[in-house]
């Protein structure tokens, strides 16, 4: 089965080279810059062939880390509190720390630098983890296979989950659906880059929702400021690729929904 690599992140973002694909499989890359200590975001990929739509850490290069000051955290997604903390020894890194023979490069326990390799480790598309950078103008390069159709994330049970936007395309929130919200109860938070502090706070009407609160003309369907549902819409709020938001829901069966990237 042949498959189509493209040669830079812009082949990927460009209509998702539409008339090129020559099969269902489209493998790229894709670099995003970190725009602050504690950027959100998670990779655009999955793993080549994975059966399971996962993707291993393994899978993300990173430039510009200083592996004993800078981290990614993953979070629990029933406390918020960080499970793991992984840094990254890139080229530069291993020239400074070690043999300079590319051994340390990849992703290592931030409590075990060198010792505990990280680069196995595997999560669900559409996962996301919280930075904790000192170091400027670190750059996140996530590669591997698009994910192609509606990929629905089933999140039942999790109350703090890290979303990310698993697509290779700057989308907004108008581009991404959900279920089982209750507007109400239920938001998710994006979270600045400086301070991560939410900034915005944004819950979902589906059908059911604007059945029970509104006229049931799917009038209210859509994304609302969670301090103002029904009054300020946020459809037009961009969810750019490789950017994550943090989960707070109280119901237990909401999935989220990302269009298909390959248009």
């Amino acid at each position: 089965m042949k498959k189509l690599l493209t040669a830079c992140a812009a082949c990927v973002l460009a209509g998702m080279v539409s008339a090129q694909v020559e099969s269902v499989n489209i493998v790229g890359y894709q670099t995003v810059t970190a725009s602050g200590q504690y950027f959100s975001s998670g990779p655009t990929f999955v793993t080549v062939g994975s059966a399971t739509a996962d993707w291993n850490l393994g899978d993300i290069a990173v430039s510009g880390m200083d592996p004993f000051t800078d981290f990614i955290q993953f979070l629990s997604p029933n406390t918020a509190g960080t499970v793991l903390s992984a840094t990254y020894i890139d080229a530069v890194a291993d020239a400074a720390y070690g043999a300079g023979d590319g051994a340390l490069i990849g992703w290592w326990d931030y409590n075990d630098v060198g010792g505990t390799s990280l680069d196995a480790e595997v999560f669900a598309a559409g996962t996301g983890f919280l930075c904790n950078l000192t170091s400027t103008g670190v750059q996140f390069t996530y590669s591997g296979e698009v994910l192609q159709g509606d990929t629905a994330l089933d999140l039942a049970g999790q109350k703090y989950p890290m979303i990310a936007n698993l697509t290779p395309v700057d989308l907004t929130l108008a581009d991404v659906t959900a279920t089982g919200m209750d507007p109400f109860l239920d938001f998710i938070q994006f979270l600045s880059p400086t301070t991560a502090g939410t900034v915005v706070s944004a819950t979902y009407i589906d059908a059911v929702a604007d059945a029970a609160y509104g006229a049931g003309d799917g009038a209210l369907i859509g994304w609302w400021d969670y301090n103002d549902v029904g009054g300020t819409s946020l459809d037009t709020t961009a969810f750019p690729a490789g950017a994550s938001v943090l989960g707070n829901f109280t119901s237990t069966g909401v999935q989220v929904i990302f269009p298909n990237p390959v248009q």
